[in-house]
């Protein structure tokens, strides 16, 4: 049985690719001499709580004989055959083609009988899962839309609210009837600094932060305050009187009452904001649980804040598979036997396609995430048997003035990572020393043999063994 129109009501809609793949399709959908062109596509299914995306996995191009170009184009017969031949088992199809104009595209008489009359029942018969459309403009903009069944031989269409194009930048397009907020008076300043069009982006894009300990609970106060009014806080802890020195906002009556912080943050968060709305989703879960994961795969970006291997390697790997980019953050504290500083450090990276992992950036050891799986670093025994090395660095040692810095750096990178403004976020991730007080920008990519980049846009189930 084909995807049925009614499994996909509960869900907002979004297709996602690669920058690689979006430049791939620049140059072939828009030939000179205004010609249009089209291809194909699979995609795999990426489904969070509330949210069901198309990761576009391998381009199918045409080749010669297998469509016609006079101006318009159409494809032949033997083109969709070998499309349907050869779909990987899981795979959906998607069909792309060029508009001779700008932004969100509408569809043509002609674009709806390719979709809705030759292509929406094949593609469906030969895969399970409804066909995914989508038209490019000449300025890059997508958009898109799916083709499920609604009764036997009818295929209804319904709009994505967003194509998401993810590398160095993130670049969205959104649906016209996703209007970006206008402006409240509390936004002046920070429009003055990126500009009108950059916050509408800001605004509109959901921000998932994972874990709302001592730099998390500030950086969702640094997107309260820009302006960030679709927010998704994930965090399963409940605060405790240790956190009181390094969390924004808590207080001893909220640990007395048993809050999470994540209960604490969205109090903060309902204060403080500037948005003329907010649409603040709190998850008291780890990351790590069925419900945390699937509230991550929600977002269009996430800030990860957690301290522990395994679920930064779930990040790290969601970052590639789903084309969710992860914005992470460490902080490196070794003090003395006399208990004074001997070398503090911090550093701010981006994860995701066009970015370092975590394990070829130095961020995150394989070794440590294995021992975390095995629960080595609970074991007081095993930890006293490290090296003062190792022990700094799974330690938790932080202050608070720590926590501000990372923070801070973890929200412009993620503004820069929005809005494409290097100048904002930066060029690369950054180390900080607090001795002798200097941030390098590192070059870093990840090594050929990667096993986190070769999960680049397969929507991979990147959970498993993990999801508890």
């Amino acid at each position: 049985m084909a995807y049925q129109l009614s499994d996909l009501e509960r869900f907002d809609l979004s297709v996602a690719m690669t920058a690689e793949t979006d430049r791939i399709l620049g140059v072939h959908l828009h030939k000179p001499e205004r010609q249009e062109d089209l291809a194909f596509a699979y995609w795999a299914p990426s489904v969070g709580r509330s949210r069901y995306s198309a990761i576009i996995t391998t381009l199918v191009l045409p080749q010669d004989g297998e469509r016609v170009l006079q101006g318009n184009v159409a494809f032949l017969p033997n083109y969709l055959e070998r499309v349907l031949e050869h779909v990987p088992e899981g795979a959906g199809i998607a069909f792309m083609h060029g508009h001779l104009g700008p932004g969100w595209q509408d569809m043509s008489r002609d674009d709806v009988i390719a979709e809705h009359d030759r292509l929406a029942g094949a593609v469906a018969g030969g895969t399970g899962l409804p066909l995914v459309g989508l038209t490019r403009g000449t300025d890059g903009a997508w958009s898109a839309r799916f083709w499920a069944r609604k009764a036997p031989r009818t295929y209804e269409r319904r709009d994505a609210r967003t194509v998401r194009v993810v590398g160095r930048a993130l670049r969205m397009t959104f649906h016209p009837s996703d209007v970006p907020p206008k402006p409240s008076a509390a936004q002046v300043e920070t429009i003055n600094v990126w500009g009108i069009d950059a916050q509408a982006d800001l605004a509109r894009a959901r921000v998932g932060i994972v874990g709302l300990g001592s730099v998390g609970s500030l950086a969702a106060e640094g997107c309260s305050r820009i302006g960030v009014s679709r927010l998704s806080y994930i965090d399963h802890d409940f605060l405790e009187t240790r956190n009181l020195d390094r969390t924004h906002g808590a207080t001893v009556a909220d640990v007395l009452a048993g809050l999470t912080k994540v209960a604490v943050a969205a109090r903060a968060t309902a204060r403080s904001h500037t948005a003329p709305s907010l649409d603040l989703r709190v998850m008291p879960n780890s990351v790590l649980s069925a419900d945390g994961f699937a509230a991550a795969l929600d977002c269009d970006v996430l800030l990860s804040s957690v301290d522990r291997p395994l679920p930064r390697h779930l990040l790290n790997s969601l970052a590639f598979a789903h084309l969710i980019p992860v914005v992470d953050g460490g902080i490196f504290a070794r003090v003395t036997p006399g208990g004074t500083p001997q070398h503090v450090a911090w550093r701010i990276h981006t994860i995701g396609p066009e970015h370092a992992c975590m394990v070829c950036l130095g961020a995150l050891r394989r070794s440590d995430v294995a021992l975390d799986r095995e629960g080595k670093l609970d074991d007081p025994d095993y930890i006293a048997g490290l090296s003062e090395e190792d022990k700094a660095a799974i330690s938790r040692r932080n202050v608070f003035p720590f926590s501000m810095a990372v923070a801070a750096h973890q929200v412009l990178q993620m503004v820069g990572l929005v809005t494409a403004f290097e100048r904002i976020g930066g060029a690369g991730p950054q180390m900080y020393d607090a001795y002798p007080g200097e941030m390098a920008v590192l070059e870093a990519q990840c090594e050929p043999d990667c096993e986190y980049l070769a999960l680049t846009a397969t929507a991979a189930d990147v959970g498993s063994g993990l999801i508890r």
